[in-house]
């Protein structure tokens, strides 16, 4: 069909502005790049916007020349995939059992989850005293156990349970099916695109998390690439502090450092790219999952 004038200028009108939200979203990972890729002294001079001006790849070697490096990106790999994992599967399950109204126990732990959901949280000191009382410190499982069920994630798959049509769920218990068979081989197979959504949620929340590393361990075999990253800027900023005093003292003027903002800036590439990675692979079920609550099939 031929399209009116009217149509016509919308269907531009519309390629414009998505042409500048797509720009807008694009442009900081390109003049972040740019700043990790040119000298830190001349970085400091500005008016670079797309491209270095002096390339150089001296911020990304600060950043590797960590021995920790290889280490921390295992563990930050590790629990990334362990706590998604079990994040999802658990998050999933609790979620389903808001869905049985009928269960005993359904009311209090309701009134559970809405006590932890406004109140939870807690200050550092409880927190910290609750992990050792566990056992939680300075191992592997504070990465994981605390954020085994999420309560936005179980809002988020028990919106989307209520949505599946009850006569499935029927129909496999007339044939036999227990509740544990009917989630894991009705309920679950069916969620793919909520739980793409979720887990892309708790792999970021994952991937970027430190402060567990700084409060709750102290061995160098469980520092995270976030932690690890966050020591070489510290000790950038300090060098660059140092640097700064001695060309005061002895009026040098020049002295090749690297500059913090540069180090900055590799750095948010280093532990960037790595989690932007898995957008492609999810976007489709991601779309789908943002979508639920906005219509019913």
């Amino acid at each position: 069909m031929k399209k009116s004038l009217g149509e016509k200028i919308f269907d531009w009108v519309n390629g414009v502005l998505l042409t500048v939200m797509a720009a807008s979203m694009v442009y900081p990972f390109i003049y972040v790049l740019a700043i990790s890729l040119n000298e830190a002294a001349d970085s400091n001079r500005g008016g670079i916007f797309f491209l270095p001006r002096k390339f150089t790849l001296d911020s990304y070697r600060i950043v590797f020349e960590n021995n920790d490096l290889v280490n921390a990106a295992l563990v930050s790999v590790g629990r990334t995939v362990i706590g998604t994992v079990l994040t999802v599967l658990c998050s999933a399950m609790f979620a389903y059992v808001f869905t049985k109204p009928e269960y005993i126990i359904y009311k209090p732990m309701k009134v559970i989850f809405f006590m932890a959901m406004f109140l939870g949280g807690g200050a550092l000191i409880p927190v910290y005293m609750l992990y050792r009382s566990l056992g939680l410190l300075n191992s592997f499982a504070v990465y994981i156990i605390p954020y085994l069920v999420n309560l936005w994630f179980v809002i988020l798959f028990r919106t989307y349970y209520i949505q599946l049509p009850k006569a499935l769920e029927e129909a496999a218990l007339i044939d036999g099916a227990n509740e544990l068979r009917i989630f894991f081989t009705i309920i679950l197979p069916l969620s793919t695109p909520m739980i793409a959504t979720i887990a892309l949620f708790a792999a970021v929340d994952q991937w970027n998390s430190w402060r567990d590393t700084l409060f709750f361990t102290s061995k160098e075999s469980l520092k995270t690439l976030q932690f690890v990253m966050m020591e070489v800027m510290q000790k950038a900023q300090a060098r660059t502090m140092i640097t700064r005093a001695a060309m005061k003292m002895q009026r040098i003027r020049q002295v090749q450092t690297a500059d913090p903002v540069s180090v900055r800036m590799a750095i948010t590439i280093v532990t960037t790219v790595p989690i932007v990675c898995v957008y492609p692979f999810l976007q489709k079920y991601f779309i789908k999952g943002m979508l639920v609550g906005s219509m019913k099939g």
